[in-house]
């Protein structure tokens, strides 16, 4: 996480900037479940106001097309795009377009993880120790899966080295022991296992592989056998190649200046990325995968309190809990959103789950801006509006989280 432009992308990738606002602070228990709505919050005035908004994001953003949708229980959507998927063609970014999703993977692979841990045929918690797996890891012994899934072990993240790589070499596909040598030989961050927070993907790469040592099967299928295939993903896929298929979206970058100052990105491999970030997806794909996290996706109800409960504080406002930035009210614990956010090159996107209002949010944006964060420009437009009408107020302590 230091000394590099990609170092903000992946800070950025932790939690969604659409929310904002609390203080960090750990709870036993969860959200309480969405309430009925009344009048329509989604009315014409806030589409006029949110669709003014996306101009003004858009905009500032330089992204080449974004498209975004809310979803709001009991009302109608509102999904609208701007710009192109490919420009060369002129082609408008749209919906049923894939595209490459990036660290949003991090609350599929950390779902399947809970699930396994959940189900009990399987020999592994969250207090196992690394060791157990890779016991030549530095600090194996005293990180667990649970430091993993919430980036508190202290494994350094590769920063600038995975930018060069990346860029010395855009379509490899790197083996997964390759990636987790990487990490192993990165510094650690300043810090003992479990006694702070530092975001890297290493941890997700070691998640990735306990989880193949531990089922016996590769992480594509059980991502495709435990997440797409039940939760209706038809256009989701985990995909290390990096392969997007039509009807797609091109991702544009500047993180690679010796390619060119903007470079199209979309044959590039995600192989990088892995455990980490190797997802491709659609709008309506996050949406549905957005409900689905919401409502626990098969995670046992004790392991959902431990997701949202188990958090490691990234700074004054934002947490990071078992696979998903979270936010609390301060006043009574409850938890007014769940989220995270991607960044590949090329490519920016945003998911967020309100559990106050049951409201999802997803964004698919097509450039990164040589920062990995060109898409938070239309976050920060959007979010004075959307913000206080989908997290809710909370006046009573929530006593059970939902699922």
């Amino acid at each position: 996480m230091r000394n590099s432009r990609w170092a903000g992308a992946a800070i950025a990738a932790a939690t969604i900037l659409l929310l904002g606002g609390c203080a960090a602070t750990p709870v036993s228990d969860a959200a309480t479940s969405p309430p009925a709505t009344s009048a329509p919050v989604l009315d014409t005035a806030l589409r006029a106001e949110l669709e003014a908004a996306l101009d003004e994001g858009f905009a500032a953003s330089g992204m080449p097309g974004v498209i975004i949708g809310v979803w709001i229980p009991g009302e109608d959507e509102w999904v609208s795009e701007r710009g192109v998927a490919d420009v060369d063609t002129g082609e408008p970014i749209g919906r049923v377009n894939q595209q490459k999703i990036g660290s949003i993977t991090k609350t599929i692979v950390s779902t399947v993880m809970l699930q396994v841990i959940g189900e009990g045929e399987f020999d592994v918690s969250l207090d196992d120790t690394l060791d157990r797996w890779y016991p030549d890891f530095p600090e194996a012994s005293n990180i667990t899966v649970r430091m993993l899934l919430n980036h508190s072990s202290g494994t350094g993240e590769a920063g600038r080295a995975q930018v060069d790589r990346i860029c010395a070499a855009p379509h490899a596909v790197p083996a997964p022991d390759e990636l987790i040598a990487v990490g192993a030989a990165t510094p650690r961050a300043d810090f003992a296992p479990g006694e702070g927070f530092e975001y890297a993907n290493t941890n997700y790469f070691l998640l990735g592989g306990i989880l193949e040592q531990v089922t016996g099967d590769d992480l594509a299928t059980l991502i495709h056998d435990r997440i797409t295939e039940p939760f209706g993903m038809d256009r989701s896929r985990f995909a290390p190649d990096g392969e997007v298929t039509a009807p797609l979206t091109h991702g544009y970058s500047g993180f690679c200046p010796e390619l060119g100052a903007v470079v199209d990105t979309v044959d590039w491999s995600n192989g990088e990325s892995w455990a980490g970030g190797a997802m491709v997806s659609t709008l309506d794909d996050l949406h549905a995968w957005g409900e689905a996290l919401g409502e626990g996706a098969g995670v046992t109800p004790e392991l959902q309190i431990a997701r949202y409960a188990d958090v490691a504080a990234i700074s004054t406002g934002a947490a990071y809990g078992l696979g998903t930035g979270i936010e609390f009210d301060v006043e009574t614990g409850c938890i007014t959103s769940v989220s995270h956010a991607g960044a590949e090159p090329g490519y920016g996107t945003n998911l967020a789950y309100y559990p106050m209002t049951g409201a999802v949010v997803a964004m698919l944006g097509n450039g990164d801006g040589g920062t990995g964060d060109a898409s938070t420009q239309v976050l920060q437009a959007l979010a004075p509006l959307l913000g206080p009408v989908l997290k809710g107020s909370p006046t009573e302590p929530c006593d059970a989280p939902w699922g």
